[in-house]
Parts: structure tokens; sequence; C-alpha cells
């Protein structure tokens, strides 16, 4: 599959089917994952893979974004300390953040190249997602990836025209650009 069609056809899905993800394919998004850029290739990032029906319903409980009943979720940390020995302050409070939010998109991407669906969540409680995945010290809960087969597969929202955005040299220099 191209890219920009994944980058295009990519949905944040709410509505899963039953059907299980397998390891192979859990896998494949992980490895995507682990490719992603990194801001001085620091790599914070760890994978917590939940398929357990249970500990699914309890991350599902405390996440308000958390829509339907997904078969897995990935839930994306970083490594604080890791990110501030390598990186400083800005490795540990921005790159962090940038990467495992670079790691999602990987993520989302890979996935709805191999026929799933996922949506990304922040809205969770971080002190409760620590408490149920037995999370230590200094390690982050940071996006929690949601993959499925799609049950329903959104239309496309609205995107702000690009030539409404897009600036040439400086801000407010228009560039007029032939949109796709």
């Amino acid at each position: 599959m191209d890219v920009l069609e994944a980058i295009k056809g990519r949905r944040s899905v709410r509505k899963y089917k039953l059907k299980p993800v397998g390891r192979e394919l859990t896998e494949k998004l992980l490895e995507a994952a682990r490719w992603a850029p990194s801001g001085g290739n620091i790599q914070p990032w760890l994978f917590i893979v939940v398929e357990d029906r249970g500990i699914l319903e309890m991350v599902r409980k405390i996440s308000p974004g958390y829509f339907g009943e997904a078969p897995l979720a990935i839930l994306i940390c970083s490594d604080k300390m890791k990110a501030h020995r390598i990186g400083g302050t800005l490795g540990r409070d921005y790159l962090t953040i940038a990467d495992c939010a670079m790691a999602a998109e990987n993520i989302q991407l890979a996935a709805y190249a191999l026929g799933l669906g996922t949506c990304v969540v922040k809205s969770f409680s971080h002190s409760a997602m620590k408490e149920i995945l037995e999370i230590p010290e200094g390690i982050e809960p940071e996006l929690v990836v949601i993959v499925g087969y799609p049950d329903n597969i959104p239309a496309p929202p609205r995107r702000i025209p690009l030539n409404d955005i897009l600036y040439l040299n400086k801000f407010g220099q228009r560039l007029q650009m032939k949109e796709a």
C-alpha cells in the first residue's frame, strides 16, 4: 500500500469486531512503532500490549476516550529518566511526547495497511493506568492505541483547505497550491 494512501485512508475507528488480532500482526505493529523517528535517537518508548479481556475492560473504564471493545490495546509509555539522562530537560519534557506520538502514528498507518482499525486515546487516568498495569516510577503512560478489525469505518473528516494554512517564507505571505 502506498504511504499517502494509508495517510488519507486511515480513520479513528470506534467500533470493532470481536475477532482477535493475531500475535504476528501485533508484532508488525510494534516493529513499525520501533522504527518511528526519535529526537536525539533517545527512543524513550516502552510498549505494553494488552490482550486480556478483563484488563482491557479496566483500561476502558478509566479512559473516557476509549470507545468500542477492541480486542487489543497498546499502551505507549515513555522512560522519563532515560530521556532526561540522554536529552536533558528537552528530552524528558518534550521529545518523549513527540516520539511516542510518532510511534503511535506508525502503529496506525501499519494497522491500516494490514486491514486493522485503530484509535489513539490520551484521555485516561494516569495514576489508575499505572496501578492497573503495574507501571514503575519514572515510566509514564502517554498514549493508548486501541486496535482491532473495524466493524464500522467512519467517513473522512473535513480538512481545512491547504491554502488556508500555508505560507511561503514568512507568516502571512500566501503560497497557493492546487488542492489534491
